[in-house]
């Protein structure tokens, strides 16, 4: 094969996640098999494609992107390039095309951080995993930076968790101490939980830093799906101060949830319900919804702070929230019956929403 590069050989070519999950497998990480499209290929791929099909077995795939400005120390490009899971073999030709030109969503994200987004990118092709529980592992608290490992688990695939739709069941675990569940959701026993922080952790010490780990627990095993340096861990002085308290208004507490990324803004709530409400949201204004996806993206460059009802810290409005430096509070249920148009002050260190009232 000589368009196609083993995943355990990938090189610059292949991109950062390729790279990272080359290294990690051949330092005997459970990496799923795969092979990588670089972002200029030579010609013939696409009748290269049924041999590596062959050669990693299975009955559907996963087809990610890998592009150079993806999982960098200062900046994730967290799902703002396409991945498509389950892919049949009929079908891994078109979403490997798909995968390699699909970076219109990273525009607007590379905008607000000021750097350029790609016109293409590498494709990983690997065998899918059939995983009993998935989701994310942060070696290092993104919010507080505290040197603790923080797990988030769903049942089944973690795309729904990355991507906020689905409620996650949550882990924090110190050294030398037992796994504390946060949550009543159960999906991982304790065991588990202090598996895959093992995992992790030993992860973040072969690529020299603190990771960010999407894994799934499939044949008594815990997977490395990817690996990331821990972007935009604030330290004490970079919160953004409070904001200055008017000596005429009043303030009451509306909600609280999950602190996501910290700081405080002070703005007017905005009720997005979908795609359809963005034309109602404007610069500096306090952006609730249900979850956020990448075409949310240019509402998360002007707002002054995020609420979701769904999702987590290693949610994706969390983790796009932190290197915007801005606050974000998740996994607020009732969110979306709070007052349109209010005043608020939006905590993020603390997960509190307060209404702000002229007396």
């Amino acid at each position: 094969m000589n368009a196609f590069i083993p995943l355990r050989e990938a090189n610059a070519a292949c991109g950062s996640k390729a790279v990272v999950l080359s290294e990690l497998s051949r330092a005997g990480f459970s990496v799923p098999e795969g092979f990588v499209l670089p972002a200029d290929p030579s010609a013939g791929w696409e009748q290269e494609l049924p041999g590596v099909l062959d050669a990693l077995g299975g009955s559907s795939y996963a087809v990610r992107s890998s592009g150079m400005v993806e999982d960098g120390r200062e900046l994730s490009f967290a799902g703002q390039f396409h991945t498509s899971l389950g892919v049949p073999p009929a079908d891994v030709e078109t979403e490997v095309r798909r995968t390699a030109v699909a970076v219109e969503g990273a525009r607007a994200y590379a905008s607000a951080v000021g750097q350029p987004a790609p016109d293409k990118v590498a494709v990983i092709v690997q065998r899918m995993l059939s995983p009993s529980a998935a989701g994310v592992a942060f070696t290092r608290d993104p919010v507080t930076g505290q040197r603790i490992s923080v797990i988030e688990a769903v049942h089944g695939l973690g795309d729904r968790l990355v991507s906020g739709q689905a409620h996650a069941e949550r882990w924090r675990i110190t050294p030398g101490d037992r796994p504390r569940r946060l949550t009543e959701r159960m999906v991982l026993n304790a065991g588990q939980a202090a598996t895959v922080s093992r995992v992790a952790v030993s992860a973040s010490e072969c690529l020299g830093g603190p990771q960010d780990v999407e894994w799934a627990i499939a044949d008594d095993r815990v997977w490395i799906l990817q690996a990331r340096p821990i972007t935009a861990t604030w330290t004490t002085d970079q919160v953004p101060a409070a904001p200055s308290r008017d000596a005429t208004a009043t303030t009451v507490g509306l909600m609280f949830g999950t602190p996501s990324s910290p700081g405080t803004a002070r703005g007017r709530l905005r009720i997005i319900e979908d795609l359809d409400d963005f034309s109602r949201f404007a610069a500096g204004e306090v952006l609730v919804c249900r979850a956020t996806s990448p075409a949310w993206t240019p509402l998360l460059a002007r707002a002054a702070a995020v609420v979701t009802t769904r999702g987590g810290v290693l949610s994706h409005a969390a983790i796009v929230a932190r290197e915007l430096r801005i606050p974000a509070i998740t996994d607020v249920p009732f969110a979306m019956a709070l007052p349109d148009g209010a005043l608020v002050d939006v905590d993020g260190t603390t997960g509190t929403i307060t209404a702000t009232e002229s007396r």
